[in-house]
């Protein structure tokens, strides 16, 4: 390969100008001929029998299709298979695109219709009569438990829907040798991502050939592909995936629900059918991620060095069982952090309530592993009379046990954990912000220093789910596996062909990035094909905008497929130049003979050689220039595919950023200023700074609104109550504090470029740091922090507990 001249740069933006300009394409953008529109018949009740629905009326009005009901539905469609975080049910739960019998959860899809306008639509679903039993909702985890509860699912016989544990090292142990064990009970509440466009999809149905296409903006094809096939029985299956606008998890699983129902009204009416959520809809059963409560405990020595780890974690995950261990599982990901104790017990409790069900969110269960750990920390520090600092360090995986293998099976592939540490103190100025903290103290001010560390996980392995269920009837497959297409047009263009949607990371540049420095042309000459086509792209299990896989697969996959192009081009340039392959190279498009400046041949000649003259071409050679690449992870063993000790590689890659964040507390509020916060950040070789320090911006800035308020909030009839982003509290750019990055990059040995993740990463420890901070700032009134969100209404009342 030529020497790099565009990985590590940050380059114009490919993708930028399009969506700046309002060029981009969405799915709400499209248009078929005779296309209608659907709107959906949500429940007004947390807990409900629906004893009757009656669409008549809603049939009559002209311009109205087709109406469908929980007994079509039914009758009309199959139940999805029980996915992997359901494999641990004891009983298999039917589920179906709509509410069957019962609903469960405010929001929860009844019915739905389309008609010729939306405004047609919205006016004849008031027509449909639906008569319910209202039952007993339960919206605790605690009460849903008790033998007396309301049963959101009958078969199950209780609402814990699903336990289990794993144990790695001798725990036991661990706690007898203990000289002290620390405990504490730690909370993170229900929130969500967002994202500025909600659901969308857009349904047409081919009677004669029997072919469905979707237009839909899904995080994951391979989840609405099988979906459909599922529930409609269909083979032929086209799902089209264009500009989304923003998924971060939202977009993964219960947007599958719509995208078949949708393509019911399709096939029943015979005409192209599209359905776009209002925010309202998104709120209430888009998604949210789960709330969760630890139990923690930790067997430390006097030094503070971590012997063992011990946490009961109870998961409320809403009125399904589809995502049922989802948070509890993505545990394994970052199970040991940034730390090496060899002793951890985990146990989860998944617990089904009348709320919205749960799906991924940025970091998926990460966060609340990563808050178990820096919280702790933190804790055992004031229990020893240690620095939290020294806690932290004299647990760290230092950098000369790289690759570090984890417990549990996962294997750190590089990193410097104490100099990211070190470094993050160094530039925020610690002990001069330590000082200054003493003195503003003494003058009433509460100002507080928080400082964490966590790994990123990057690049998943299907395999992962199988070492908590390893009875798992029908495996999920191992590893993972995503390809990438380029071609060398005719008239000489380049053109990449992803195997993943694009939602908004920057894919098209970065890609372009490697492409370029491989083929030898600039990023702009390269043309990426948007959007993601099923029927076109080189996609597989990996194909996913979720689980920081775009780092590994996607990265992998263009290395791959141009390095194979490239390859091509020189065979058939050393044939018609009548020159060594090892004797060219390739600049601006062109191969040149080196030491042989009129020895020199364009992409445009070779194109049409490549696809027109088979005289020129080399014997043997394979016309056309294109290169298909799949790519799977070269270093994927040990500990791919479970084995009966429960290792698992859980993800292949692992970043890591040391967070701090220095905040204040207003005495009368109870409102927390962030006044700054640092990451200092280890992503490996990194291909676009820009682009990086984006992804870092928006995921530090999503976990400190998290950290600071945002969230659900339902009443105890399970009404949802932050029904609207003003109630929901969405940090805006004033409370967003600016987000200081600097890079610190240990290239990983294993992958293509040295590259890591930088998807969710911030995301994962900046609620730890925002704790840490606010407990700091409030030490004088010796209040600790156990739960998030801390809104100023929360930070207030822990200031009047304190001083009562």
């Amino acid at each position: 390969m030529a020497e790099t001249k565009y990985i590590g740069k940050t380059i114009p933006s490919k993708e930028g100008a399009r969506h700046a300009t309002g060029r981009g394409l969405y799915t709400d953008d499209f248009t078929l001929p005779g296309m209608l529109h659907a709107v959906i018949l949500r429940s007004p009740h947390a807990h409900a029998r629906i004893l009757k629905v009656d669409p008549q009326a809603a049939r009559e009005p002209p311009g109205v299709f087709t109406v469908v009901t929980p007994e079509e539905i039914e009758k009309k469609t199959h139940p999805f298979k029980p996915g992997r975080y359901a494999a641990g049910l004891k009983k298999a739960i039917p589920e179906y695109a709509g509410a069957i019998g019962k609903v469960r959860y405010v929001g929860e899809p009844v019915a739905a219709l389309a008609a010729r306008t939306r405004g047609a639509a919205e006016d004849a679903l008031e027509l449909i009569s639906v008569e319910y039993e209202p039952l007993p909702a339960v919206v605790d985890t605690a009460e849903a438990m008790r033998p007396t509860a309301p049963l959101l699912f009958e078969e199950l016989g209780s609402n814990l829907a699903w336990k289990g544990s794993l144990h790695y090292g001798d725990v036991a142990a661990a706690f007898n040798q203990a000289d002290k064990v620390v405990r504490e009970h730690l909370k993170i509440h229900r929130y969500s991502s967002t994202p500025l466009e909600p659901f969308a999809c857009i349904a047409s149905f081919d009677a004669a050939s029997k072919k469905l296409t979707v237009w839909v903006n899904a995080q994951v094809p391979e989840v609405i592909y099988d979906a459909l096939r599922e529930a409609l029985g269909l083979e032929d299956v086209r799902v089209i995936i264009p500009d989304i606008g923003g998924g971060f998890g939202q977009k993964i699983h219960l947007i599958r629900k719509y995208v078949v129902l949708i393509s019911l009204l399709a096939i029943e009416s015979g005409r192209p059918v599209k359905w776009t959520e209002d925010r309202s809809e998104h709120m209430m059963a888009a998604g949210h991620s789960c709330a969760q409560e630890f139990d923690v405990e930790a067997a430390v020595k006097n030094d503070g060095t971590v012997l063992g780890l011990k946490f009961k974690e109870i998961d409320d995950v809403g009125g399904s069982i589809s995502t049922l261990t989802i948070h509890f599982t993505n545990k394994l990901n970052n199970l040991s952090n940034t730390y090496r104790t060899k002793n951890i017990f985990l146990e989860g409790c998944s617990v089904v309530t009348n709320k919205c069900p749960v799906i991924p969110n940025r970091g998926i269960g990460k966060p609340g592993m990563c808050f178990i750990w820096e919280r702790m920390m933190d804790r055992i520090a004031q229990e020893l009379d240690l620095s939290p600092i020294e806690v932290r360090s004299i647990n760290l995986v230092q950098p000369e046990e790289m690759p570090y293998t984890t417990p549990s099976g996962n294997i750190y592939d590089s990193g410097d954990y104490p100099a990211l540490l070190k470094r993050a103190l160094e530039k925020i100025g610690y002990e001069k912000l330590k000082a200054e903290q003493r003195r503003e103290r003494e003058q009433g001010r509460l100002l507080g220093i928080g400082v964490v560390i966590g790994v990123e996980p990057g690049g998943r392995n299907a395999a992962r789910d199988m070492a908590i269920f390893p009875e798992m009837k029908e495996s999920p497959g191992s590893g993972g596996v995503n390809g990438a297409t380029i071609k060398i047009e005719k008239n000489g263009t380049v053109t990449l062909f992803l195997g993943s949607p694009n939602c908004g990371q920057s894919h098209e540049t970065t890609t372009a990035q490697v492409a370029a420095d491989i083929l030898g042309v600039d990023p702009e000459h390269i043309s990426t094909s948007t959007p993601f086509d099923s029927d076109l792209a080189p996609w597989g299990v990996a194909a996913a905008n979720s689980g920081n896989n775009f780092h590994l697969y996607d990265i992998g996959a263009v290395h791959g497929a141009a390095s194979r192009l490239r390859e091509k081009i020189l065979t058939l340039a050393a044939h018609v130049l009548n020159a060594k392959s090892e004797e060219l190279a390739i600049n601006a498009g062109v191969v040149q003979a080196t030491g042989s400046p009129l020895k020199k041949i364009s992409f445009a000649e070779l194109g049409k050689i490549a696809y027109g003259n088979q005289a020129l071409m080399p014997k043997g050679f394979e016309a056309g220039l294109q290169a298909t690449f799949y790519y799977t992870f070269p270093h994927g063993e040990p500990n791919l595919v479970p084995g009966p000790e429960g290792l698992v590689r859980a993800q292949f890659t692992f970043s890591a950023g040391a967070h701090v964040a220095v905040v204040e507390v207003d005495k009368e509020t109870g409102k927390v200023h962030v006044l700054r916060y640092l990451i200092v950040g280890d992503n490996g070789a990194v291909i676009n700074p820009q682009v990086v320090n984006g992804q870092i911006y928006g995921s530090a800035a999503h976990g400190i609104s998290v950290a600071l308020g945002e969230g659900f909030v339902y009443n105890s009839d399970g009404q949802l109550l932050t029904l609207t982003l003003t109630d929901y509290g969405k940090s805006s750019t004033m409370e967003t504090p600016r987000i200081e990055v600097e890079h610190r990059p240990s290239p990983s040995p294993f992958t293509t470029l040295g590259q890591k993740a930088a998807g969710e990463g911030a995301a994962i420890p900046s609620p730890a740091a925002i704790a840490s901070a606010v407990e700091d700032a409030l030490r004088p009134l010796g209040v600790r922090v156990r739960e998030l969100p801390l809104s100023p209404e929360a930070v207030w009342k822990l200031m009047q507990e304190a001083v009562r």
